[in-house]
């Protein structure tokens, strides 16, 4: 038998069991009979990090609604950072059974509340990780944790940024004596490495870059207290693998608990490899792990030829391909889909050749084996941090007259990628799209890229010359002159070599038009909200242009980054013979250097104003788009910095500006879209002069429904449900040591 393409977007054994799937009603798959459960969720609390298992962060309340939105009030705050600060509160609770659950602190520390006082009923933070905290890739707290119920049992299960499992008992909050060792999983054991005694050199964090890490032990090392340095019991995998951690909760599957890993950020890396990502089963009651799927096939599995270079561990370029965002589920078909970062480094990949599956993909696996269902690659041989940044929606829809099981994945890239959740089949033609060559050299950019036809996308993809401002002739050519200074494209613009130099002697650019950026299109921040009622989607993204260019880090042992030098920080390369420090170089996250032009005249974009970034709504029966709206339905006044003296701007009436450049954080009621603006916000955007505040939709038509004034931006995706009558909404705020919950209902 032919083995099957690692392109191709069916496995090949489920074809054929695809229609039986689709013949069950869709009404089974809703909700399984006397449980109560609707995906997994009751109706009313709000179980999972997206509200139920097939992350939706749909809840059918509609006590709030257009005629009260506007009357909502603060009832209480949760102080977050009575145990520690944290980067910024980027929790979403959950609610189950009548008590809030949250996550804080950069140490993740566990917590119930009342729901109704905002009261402390249990707090478990005492954990104590040593070397394996101070060193975690990613320390914050953690986006929450998941919950379990057998109906008589609960568990609440958080995953530490020193990458431990802890189980608690969700009604008292002590750890399940019967969970791996007092209530324990180790997760850095079962991935194969051996775990050895851990030694640091400073009493600081890993930096963004991968400098300054932990270390093995040295024989007869001990630990000092005064400078913090040296070996204090820790164990863990040697950092000279590399970095494991986690940033997102795993979720729950009938008794299976699905975790995967992140790894350290891919701006600036140092090392040609570091530790791949895996994405695990373990046994709710007992920790046991079930099994392991490799994110990076090792050599003999599916797709390991994807890996020209070469796939085992501990190759040059292999690593990260972290699933470090949220997952979803559909607990009838006993399957997880799984949304995929990308390898090392984020813009060059020189040094892992080939479409390197399974990054920048979304993979179905069997929940109780583990098993590769399907995989779906947004981005091949991914040059541009298009990560899968978010749970994949799942929704039953009827599409030209036929039930459809679908999963609809959003990502930086700017697309829906809608697909069957069965077979991974494209819903609408998904075309494998002739796109432009590297010029850096070493590299070897994929020759096409998956292009969906249905729907159309939500950001601003790469640029063209009718993408460019032209209220006047003479505006028009300043903006042909600035975007004519990097190079252009529709997407998938490959970097540019920084310093000129390209593949066949001078390049023609130093940098390239970079549309959506690393930041996407959707992140994690902002992402999409489904509507089971109405198979709707409200894709909440950002619109810009930036620009992106790779050069030559002396210090690292990649031969291109983003622009930046590592140069004197611990863990770094050797400083090369006769190097001078360029005045722009600094330590920690310094030495970053910007490349290119920027993308305004006088403050002004060079991009003409459209309806990108923003609220997005699509129907996913027909592909179509049907409305759209700015974040916060928020516009500005367009108004030039001009240099005294300058005509440019006279005579000419500007168009408001729409607020499309921050994350709009996204929940859908049985009526409503709730909008919160993010930490981005709306600010010099447009929305100061309103002050931080809520904001609702009609979700069938888009229109305006009520806002609310909040005490400050919310800095997560909120959740709403139901507790003793009355409705709330709930949402993190603030950073440093000034972290919240706020809660607001009806008077």
């Amino acid at each position: 038998m032919t083995k099957p393409s690692p392109r191709r977007f069916l496995t090949g054994t489920l074809v054929a069991s695809a229609a039986v799937a689709l013949a069950v009603p869709l009404t089974q798959s809703v909700a399984r009979q006397g449980t109560g459960l609707v995906r997994g969720n009751k109706p009313g609390e709000w179980r999972y990090w997206a509200a139920d298992a097939w992350s939706t962060r749909y809840s059918p309340l509609d006590q709030v609604n257009a005629s009260n939105f506007s009357q909502l009030e603060v009832k209480w705050q949760w102080n977050a950072a009575k145990d520690g600060i944290d980067e910024y509160y980027r929790t979403t609770p959950l609610y189950a059974n009548g008590r809030l659950f949250t996550v804080a602190t950069t140490h993740r520390y566990a917590y119930a509340i009342d729901p109704a006082t905002g009261k402390t009923l249990w707090e478990w933070n005492t954990f104590n990780e040593g070397i394996r905290y101070q060193k975690a890739p990613r320390q914050f707290a953690g986006r929450g944790p998941a919950y379990w119920t057998d109906g008589v049992n609960e568990r609440l299960i958080v995953v530490t940024p020193g990458y431990h499992m802890v189980s608690l008992d969700a009604k008292t909050g002590k750890p399940d004596p019967a969970f791996g060792r007092n209530g324990i999983v180790d997760l850095q054991d079962g991935l194969g490495y051996k775990l050895v005694p851990l030694a640091v050199d400073d009493s600081g964090p890993l930096v963004i870059s991968e400098a300054a890490p932990a270390r093995r032990e040295k024989p007869g090392e001990k630990w000092d207290p005064v400078t913090k340095t040296g070996a204090d019991g820790t164990i863990g995998i040697d950092p000279a693998e590399g970095q494991i951690a986690s940033s997102s909760p795993p979720i729950i599957v009938g008794n299976v608990i699905v975790v995967g890993n992140s790894s350290m950020h891919g701006y600036y890396p140092i090392n040609l490899h570091n530790i791949p990502g895996h994405i695990r089963g373990f046994d709710i009651k007992t920790g046991k792990q079930l099994w392991n799927f490799n994110l990076v096939p090792q050599p003999g599995e599916f797709g390991a030829e994807t890996w020209k270079s070469g796939s085992k561990v501990g190759t040059p370029g292999v690593g990260k391909v972290d699933a470090w965002a949220t997952y979803s589920a559909d607990p009838e078909l006993g399957m997880v889909y799984v949304p995929v970062g990308m390898p090392p480094a984020d813009e060059y990949g020189g040094h892992r050749l080939g479409d390197n599956l399974y990054s920048t993909s979304v993979v179905a696996l069997d929940v109780k084996t583990g098993k590769r269902k399907w995989h779906f690659q947004a981005t091949h041989h991914d040059i541009w941090d298009y990560d899968i940044s978010m749970a994949p929606n799942l929704l039953d829809v009827v599409i030209d007259g036929k039930p459809r099981k679908i999963v609809a994945a959003t990502g930086k890239q700017g697309w829906v990628y809608a697909l069957d959740r069965v077979t991974g089949a494209p819903i609408w033609p998904i075309v494998e799209t002739r796109v432009g060559a590297s010029e850096v050299p070493g590299e070897e950019a994929s020759p096409t890229q998956p292009i969906p036809s249905k729907p159309a996308p939500y950001s601003q993809q790469g640029l063209l010359e009718g993408d460019l401002i032209d209220y006047t002739p003479a505006i028009k050519d300043s903006a042909l002159k600035i975007a004519k200074l990097c190079r252009m494209g529709p997407y998938y613009i490959p970097a540019s070599p920084a310093d000129g130099v390209g593949k066949n002697g001078p390049s023609e650019y130093k940098c390239s038009w970079y549309a959506p950026g690393a930041s996407g299109g959707v992140n994690i921040d902002g992402g999409t909200a489904a509507d089971p009622e109405s198979g709707m989607i409200y894709v909440g993204s950002q619109s810009g242009l930036t620009t992106i260019a790779v050069q030559k880090d002396p210090c690292s042992y990649l031969d291109y980054t983003s622009p930046h030098n590592s140069c004197g920080l611990i863990g770094a390369a050797p400083m090369p013979p006769g190097y001078v420090a360029p005045a722009d170089a600094g330590a920690g996250r310094g030495g970053f250097r910007r490349v290119g032009p920027g993308s305004t005249i006088d403050g002004i974009s060079i991009l003409k104003p459209k309806e990108a970034g923003g609220i997005t709504a699509y129907d996913m029966k027909t592909g179509d788009r049907k409305w759209w709206q700015p974040n916060g339905g928020i516009y500005r006044d367009a108004v030039p910095n001009a240099p005294s003296g300058s005509t440019l701007w006279q005579g000419v009436t500007l168009p408001q500006v729409a607020n499309t450049t921050s994350q709009p954080e996204l929940i859908v009621t049985k009526t409503l879209l709730i909008n919160g603006l993010g930490r981005g916000g709306g600010g010099a955007r447009g929305g100061a002069a309103a002050g931080p505040r809520l904001y609702a939709f009609d979700k069938a038509t888009g229109r305006p429904a009520g806002s609310v004034a909040i005490p400050a931006l919310n800095t997560a995706v909120p959740m709403t449900f139901m507790h003793q009558g009355k409705q709330y909404i709930v949402y993190a705020e603030g950073g440093g040591g000034s972290t919240k919950l706020t809660a607001l209902a009806l008077p």
